[in-house]
């Protein structure tokens, strides 16, 4: 049953973690949702454990533009544990996930964008806050971010978490992309994980197609296979 808790846990945590980013990365840019305009997305997620045992989570999340420098989002995700036999060890809904991002700094020539954002999940004491750095030059883009995710319980300490991304778009309607990852304690006594993807989008009439696999270092999933749907209307 603990097995089960640690399965369900991490595999909502990879479903949400990236419910607001610029998919498949789960680094975010510091761009907003124009005003007045949505933008939804859909994900989907599958882990390989180790040493063993799978999971699949599917995710949604749709973000609105309130003004021209903040947007509102909210989104959830499902999930579904097995282990190596193909019995279900663990199966639940993460709770209803509420963020939002402001733009601080943007369209400035010699300056990145920067926004900032912040989110948390309904019926629990913690939240997250991000600090987004992005930078454009010509068809290359760079994002960094820097947040800091509070647990929200007595004696349980929070975390730090950093990720660098590279997005390289060509022949208007392609993009490839990288990012690295990692996560730490507060207090620096433990680094909680690492991870790196690689993947891409492309945008097919109204919507892009994005797909990507991550591999995660001994703390984590031994990989995982990211895809999604993006829309703006």
């Amino acid at each position: 049953m603990k097995r089960a808790a640690i399965y369900l846990a991490l595999s909502i945590f990879l479903a949400a973690s990236s419910l607001f980013a610029a998919r498949p990365l789960s680094t975010d840019d510091a761009g907003t949702v124009e005003k007045g305009k949505f933008e939804t997305e859909i994900s989907f997620d599958y882990c390989q454990y180790r040493p063993d045992g799978t999971c699949q989570a599917p995710g949604m999340a749709i973000k609105h533009g309130l003004t021209d420098l903040l947007d509102l989002g909210l989104g959830f995700s499902h999930s579904t544990d097995k282990d190596a036999d193909g019995n279900t060890v663990g199966w639940g809904m993460s709770p209803l996930e509420v963020g939002f991002k402001l733009s601080l700094l943007k369209e400035q020539p010699k300056l990145p964008d920067i926004s900032v954002s912040a989110g948390f999940e309904t019926g629990s004491a913690g939240y997250g806050i991000n600090l987004i750095f992005s930078r454009e030059y010509g068809n290359l883009r760079l994002h960094y971010n820097l947040g800091y995710n509070a647990s929200g319980e007595t004696m349980v300490s929070g975390s730090f978490g950093t990720s660098l991304a590279v997005e390289y778009i060509f022949a208007e309607k392609f993009r490839i992309c990288a990012e690295l990852n990692g996560e730490i304690n507060d207090d620096r006594s433990e680094v909680l994980g690492n991870s790196g993807l690689v993947g891409g989008s492309v945008t097919l009439g109204p919507v892009d197609w994005d797909l990507g696999i991550r591999i995660h270092d001994q703390r984590g999933p031994k990989t995982t296979i990211t895809t999604g749907i993006t829309a703006g209307f």
